[in-house]
């Protein structure tokens, strides 16, 4: 019997402690809508095929400007969907081995995206653990490419609305989101980078840069809790200093 009662006493107080409490309905927005945002930091690669020429694919870092703001709509507490807009710098590098210059270029656009996704998983907003996924449609709305021999910059050419990308591009992604707020992100774009029957003229004579070349850029990206309610949380605040710090922030 009193085996009984301490292995009862034993369980209640393991119960009791933080490892295995129960969130709250308040840690959750179910059936609400709410706003949140990211900023993602991109590891960009390209799948690269070209009828005549040999490329080196070259890891692009792009911590910078890649924003974006989401609105959410949590079905349950484990099953959200999202819809967002927001503005993201994509891009690869190519090497050319074969070419006795040490030719490497640099190609990026900034793309106005809008995403449509879904949220499966503990959609807790404190401590959430669920996978994400979605497409997103995107305008590429500025160019930019840098031609490189033996290290020295030779031409950059950039433009808005540029010709030589399709007017609008296709991409889908999943994810991870992790307790501690760290959320992971593989992306892959459907379309070509380049838009194949772009012209360019010299001469009066036009060429074809980008024809015979399939570029698919796809990335890893890092972003801290991209789906937490923008909103400020309730502090656990100690009962008598509650109405100070309430005074405080009036």
């Amino acid at each position: 019997m009193k085996k009984i009662i301490g292995f009862s006493l034993f369980i209640s107080f393991i119960a009791g402690t933080p490892l295995f409490a129960q969130p709250t309905d308040s840690e959750y927005r179910n059936g609400k809508f709410y706003f949140s945002s990211e900023t993602e930091i991109i590891f960009s690669f390209a799948n690269m095929d070209a009828d005549s020429t040999n490329m080196d694919n070259i890891l692009r870092w792009s911590p910078v400007f890649n924003i974006m703001g989401r609105v959410n709509y949590d079905i349950s507490k484990h099953l959200g969907l999202d819809l967002g807009l927001g503005i993201r710098n994509v891009g690869f590098i190519a090497k050319f081995p074969e070419a006795e210059n040490g030719l490497k270029k640099k190609f990026r656009t900034y793309n106005l995206g809008i995403p449509i996704g879904i949220k499966i998983g503990d959609l807790n907003q404190k401590d959430p653990f669920f996978l994400f996924g979605g497409y997103e449609l995107e305008m590429p709305f500025h160019y930019k490419e840098k031609t490189f021999e033996n290290g020295d910059k030779t031409e950059k050419v950039t433009g808005w609305f540029s010709d030589r990308t399709e007017r609008f591009t296709q991409s889908v992604y999943a994810g991870i989101q992790f307790p501690q707020g760290l959320s992971l992100k593989f992306k892959y774009y459907l379309d070509n980078f380049f838009n194949p029957d772009y012209k360019l003229y010299k001469d009066n004579i036009a060429t074809q840069p980008y024809a015979g070349l399939d570029v698919h850029v796809f990335y890893f990206s890092i972003t801290w809790f991209p789906f937490r309610d923008t909103k400020s949380y309730e502090m656990d605040i100690p009962q008598h200093q509650e109405a100070i710090y309430s005074s405080k922030w009036r």
